[in-house]
């Protein structure tokens, strides 16, 4: 099994559509059996699928941080399609940030324990867990639950100059998981501009691994989250639907 945690400290830089895409390719083009976990308070994850998702009387990421649901890891699922099922997000997860910084109390750790179920299990191939910007109390738990690291990233000066601290951050969660490591930058909204191009070059020469296929910029990746359906489904001919593809089969060593 592998887990997958996609993180970067920006905002606004394509992390749930990756998110998004990422599991819908993985499910419909490889039949894999894919988990995703919602880590971030503003809940658009959830909310893409579940529209009307109510964390207060359903299981969610605080429920699993603080130690409620079930004793059976796959009974705290939400199913979503054949193959696809989701962790749910909640704005209670901001509570856990104040929690931790005021009283102390955080337990990043069972999220790690959870997917250990699921990997022992055998029942499921990947976690994808999508991250809010910065180090949270959850999207900590999901670099610690993490094999891997993708960085959704635009190609911008505030980008570039912070991609070297973030690396540093990741790297430095390597003492409270061994396994982690970052698989690569995912350059998104992409576009073939004088100003890119020098901008990935720069990317590429500050020694993080950095993806070789990049996300163009469409308005169909837009339109797509209005829908609520992934490119896939959307608009399978449009630029960004192509790359997601295939940045997959680079994700996957198919390339």
């Amino acid at each position: 099994m592998r887990t997958i945690a996609i993180m970067n400290n920006k905002g606004g830089v394509g992390k749930t559509v990756t998110a998004i895409n990422l599991a819908d390719i993985l499910v419909r083009d490889y039949k894999k059996r894919v988990v995703l976990a919602d880590c971030d308070g503003q809940m658009n994850l959830t909310k893409f699928y579940l529209p009307d998702f109510d964390p207060e009387i359903n299981y969610s990421m605080e429920s699993l941080l603080v130690g409620d649901g079930e004793p059976v890891w796959c009974d705290n699922l939400t199913p979503l399609s054949p193959g696809l099922d989701l962790i749910p997000g909640s704005s209670g997860l901001y509570s856990l940030d104040v929690s931790a910084v005021k009283d102390g109390l955080s337990f990043p750790e069972r999220l790690r324990q959870f997917c250990q179920a699921a990997r022992d299990d055998g029942e499921t191939d990947f976690f994808i867990f999508d991250c809010p910007p910065g180090f949270t109390v959850s999207s900590t738990a999901a670099l610690m639950a993490a094999d891997e690291v993708v960085i959704p990233m635009l190609v911008d000066g505030f980008s570039v100059t912070g991609m070297d601290d973030m690396a540093a951050q990741i790297r430095s969660m390597r003492q409270a998981s061994s396994r982690i490591r970052i698989a690569g930058v995912l350059l998104t909204q992409w576009r073939n501009t004088d100003v890119a191009r020098e901008g990935e070059a720069l990317v590429r020469s500050i020694g993080v691994p950095v993806f070789r296929q990049v996300i163009r910029r469409t308005e169909k990746v837009a339109e797509s989250t209005f829908a609520r359906q992934p490119l896939r489904q959307y608009s399978p001919g449009s630029a960004a639907a192509r790359d997601y593809r295939a940045w997959v089969r680079e994700l996957l060593g198919e390339v």
